[in-house]
């Protein structure tokens, strides 16, 4: 097959977009696939779909996929000849158009007619310079392009909420860089691109300040939490709090500390902090159901006199079933109580027979007159026809 390279040969260059923009979401299998093809675009290298897949030691399958991958992100351009045989690959500009969905009309490169015939898997020259710069552009390709392969940490919220456009845009602002660098500092390790495009989303999308951020990740990292999802939890919270200081996000973070606490003296704990699992059910008690302390505390104590121990499960049925009811008060407790004991009232009472009965003994017991069934059996005609 032809390669076609936007650029002369002699070095292999690689654009700080495609490190920056893509290789971060790629399958690492195909960014070396890309690579190497890119490598042998420059020196002029005979390349086949089986020789790629020998020096990585894959099957031609993964190669196919990995090319298709590219393709769909505009970074390829693949031809095929009569017989359906791959015949050229165009390496084209890693520009992202205005939407961050991949390259632009005009950063594609230059493109060059297909080698004619050519069959399935031979080992092909690459390019000359001179058929690359001669060539004419092609129209854009029609298909809208949607990454395929992702890192499995990285979320598709934030990384669908800001494009690759914007995201690059937002990494040249000077607070920017500072921000990431205190992150990394908090972290101690570089930053996922995913967790830098949570950072990002935070700032560009929920309108959270740099200073603001960096108290985020202080709090978060502070408290054992440096999964994406918890410190997403806490930022939507924040963001749905209205807070947009570091002294709001402080006295709020400082309110909710104390709240759960109050939780855990109600159940009578006092060995541990709160886990993240205990949060889960403070945080939906306190947020979700917005219920009061004092309620809260009710739902302990009934807790505690029921099953003598400490059990989040246990208060968490509870006051779902008093969420439900539309209980906001301590008050708007006793008409639920009343009606349990109503209907409790209303059953009829369980029958035992004596002391002992056991588990047969709830059921009401026929009471016989053992001397009239006596007399009966022995004023009964005897089967031989003799009286009793």
């Amino acid at each position: 097959m032809k390669l076609h390279l936007p650029q002369d040969g002699g070095v292999t260059i690689i654009e700080n977009d495609f490190i920056d923009l893509y290789m971060p979401y790629a399958n690492g299998e195909f960014v070396k696939v890309y690579l190497y093809i890119l490598r042998c675009a420059g020196c002029g290298v005979e390349l086949s779909v089986s020789s790629i897949a020998d020096v990585f030691n894959h099957t031609e399958s993964d190669v196919h996929r990995a090319l298709t991958y590219w393709e769909k992100l505009r970074l390829l351009k693949l031809q095929y000849d009569e017989g359906g045989a791959l015949s050229d690959i165009h390496l084209l500009a890693a520009r992202p158009a205005a939407d961050g969905s991949g390259a632009s009309a005009d950063g594609q490169s230059a493109v060059s007619k297909a080698m004619p015939g050519t069959s399935a898997g031979p080992a092909l020259l690459a390019a000359p310079a001179a058929a690359r710069t001669t060539a004419q552009p092609e129209a854009p390709l029609s298909e809208e392009p949607q990454p395929q392969e992702k890192k499995p940490a990285a979320p598709v919220s934030s990384q669908q909420r800001i494009d690759l456009e914007r995201r690059r845009q937002l990494m040249e602002q000077e607070e920017i860089r500072q921000l990431m660098y205190v992150a990394d500092t908090y972290y101690g390790r570089p930053l996922s691109p995913s967790e830098q495009a949570d950072l990002l989303w935070y700032y560009d999308g929920l309108g959270f300040s740099a200073d603001l951020i960096e108290y985020l990740i202080e709090y978060c990292v502070s408290r054992g939490h440096t999964g994406h999802r918890y410190m997403e939890k806490v930022a939507s919270e924040w963001h749905k709090s209205g807070y947009k200081t570091v002294t709001e996000a402080k006295q709020g973070s400082a309110a909710y500390g104390a709240d759960y606490f109050a939780v855990f003296r109600a159940l009578g704990i006092r060995s541990h902090v709160p886990t993240p699992a205990e949060t889960e059910f403070m945080d939906r008690w306190l947020r979700t159901y917005a219920l009061p302390l004092d309620v809260i505390g009710e739902a302990c104590r009934r807790t505690i006199l029921q099953i003598h121990e400490p059990s989040f499960e246990y208060t968490d049925k509870i006051l779902r079933k008093w969420h439900q009811a539309g209980v906001k008060t301590i008050a708007d407790i006793q008409p639920l109580d009343q009606a349990h004991a109503t209907r409790a009232a209303g059953r009829e009472p369980v029958r035992r027979s004596g002391a002992g009965a056991g588990r047969f003994g709830n059921f009401p017991q026929r009471v016989y007159d053992w001397g009239s069934l006596e007399q009966q059996l022995l004023s009964e005609p005897d089967p031989e026809g003799k009286e009793g």
